[in-house]
């Protein structure tokens, strides 16, 4: 399973090169239409970090899925939509279902109690994905709009949250050395110089 974990503001050129390498279908799945390069890039300009929240799955230090989060406190206080796109590589090994799950904790520990998603009717892995997680579906115009409701946040909640942010960061250290361990070692006669 890949190292999963929030996507930090500085990480957004990962996240963008992640959006432009899904392929045609994917992309077509994610946006819920078709979008161009430069689509991506102002997608990925315009992102407000104070109201995204980025999850993030990373295979030997690449991203490969994330799911975004964003919401508008001022506009919509208790609601939010979420996005989500895991690479071919990943698919059907439950990536996006722990994306899924994890950023409806985020959610609600932010006081949402509403998460929309929209997806193509088609999409068979989505619509499995929001029932899974209790999502109620409705048909609007050949696509999907999947409605989580959200209870308030709890002890348990929270701390679940702050435990996986613990566990990605601490995943993501040990993956990082273990990509520094095999780096070569240097010769005993260079040390001894």
């Amino acid at each position: 399973m890949p190292v999963i974990r929030k996507i930090l503001p500085t990480e957004l050129p990962q996240y963008r090169a992640h959006l432009l390498r899904l392929d045609r279908a994917d992309r077509y799945a994610r946006f819920t239409g078709t979008l161009s390069d430069e689509a991506v890039e102002r997608h990925c300009a315009a992102i407000d970090w104070g109201r995204t929240v980025i999850l993030g799955a990373f295979e030997n230090g690449v991203l490969r899925g994330a799911v975004e989060l964003c919401g508008d406190r001022i506009l919509w206080p208790q609601q939010a939509e979420f996005g989500i796109s895991v690479e071919s590589t990943l698919q059907g090994k439950g990536v996006g279902s722990t994306l899924v799950r994890r950023i409806l904790t985020v959610a609600r520990n932010r006081g949402i109690r509403h998460v929309h998603m929209m997806c193509l009717s088609e999409n068979v892995r989505m619509r499995a994905l929001a029932r899974r997680f209790g999502g109620w579906l409705a048909l609007d115009s050949g696509e999907i709009t999947s409605r989580f409701e959200l209870p308030p946040p709890n002890q348990f909640s929270l701390a679940l949250e702050a435990l996986e942010d613990g566990t990605g960061a601490f995943n993501s250290i040990l993956s990082g050395n273990a990509i520094l361990g095999r780096l070569p070692t240097p010769s005993p006669q260079r040390l001894a110089a």
